[in-house]
């Protein structure tokens, strides 16, 4: 979003405009050339053109003289210092008949705000006009107010910008920064975890389809004792070789 234009700035633009205007070159208009065209003592149109041309040639150098941008900024400076000293005089003398707030007052100047009276400096003007006071007093406390906020946004995004300059060391040679591998959104832990679900999800899909048969208690103790009892059988088989403990 741009800025918003200062009184220098809008009366430089109008300068520059008022300017623009003398400074375009100038032609005999179709009126003037059909009268001449008309005329027993007609001027030639060569005659005329060479006229016009020199004529033109004198403005344009006149115009890079006079109305340089160097001057143009010059007399816009000059205006708004005009203006700003007499908004000042107007600010001392709030009883003065012609005291007020002037239209050029730059209002998005923090400065110039809180400079403004909270209620209409001029008494006589509050009692013929209370709506207006009214008014006027409700659009000063609201500009405060938001002037405040700009100000509290100014220094905010500051002390941001103070943190994003003080993390900027710790970030890593591809960009990423120093915390790439804790738990974020769509980081490694994440990508993990969902595999693991699906693979959890296919496990117990297929243990559910186990038979009864091969997960009774019964058929489970069976197969323990005859383990046990094989075990054990080896294990004695074992101690008894005279080939490992020879008597």
């Amino acid at each position: 979003m741009p800025p918003a234009p200062t009184v220098t700035s809008v009366k430089q633009t109008f300068v520059a405009a008022q300017t623009n205007l003398l400074s375009q070159p100038i032609a005999p208009s179709r009126a003037w050339r059909a009268s001449n065209d008309a005329s027993e003592h007609a001027i030639p149109n060569r005659l005329v053109e060479d006229a016009v041309a020199s004529v033109n040639r004198t403005i344009q150098q006149h115009s890079r003289r006079v109305y340089a941008p160097q001057a143009n900024r010059s007399v816009a400076e000059q205006i708004s210092s005009l203006y700003s000293r007499d908004a000042e005089r107007r600010m001392e003398n709030p009883d003065d008949a012609e005291g007020g707030i002037g239209r050029e007052l730059d209002l998005v100047d923090e400065n110039a705000i809180e400079t403004l009276p909270a209620t209409w400096p001029s008494d006589k003007d509050v009692e013929a006009y209370p709506m207006e006071a009214t008014r006027y007093a409700e659009t000063v406390r609201q500009l405060t107010d938001l002037s405040q906020q700009r100000k509290d946004l100014r220094q905010r995004v500051e002390r941001l910008r103070s943190l994003q300059k003080t993390v900027e060391s710790f970030r890593t040679t591809d960009g990423v920064g120093i915390q790439e591998n804790l738990v974020t959104r769509d980081g490694p832990v994440e990508k993990e975890l969902e595999k693991m679900r699906f693979l959890l999800a296919r496990v117990a899909g297929r243990v559910s389809k186990l038979s009864d048969a091969d997960t009774s208690r019964d058929s489970g103790q069976v197969e323990l004792k005859s383990l046990t009892e094989a075990r054990k059988r080896h294990i004695e088989e074992f101690l008894a070789d005279g080939r490992v403990f020879p008597s």
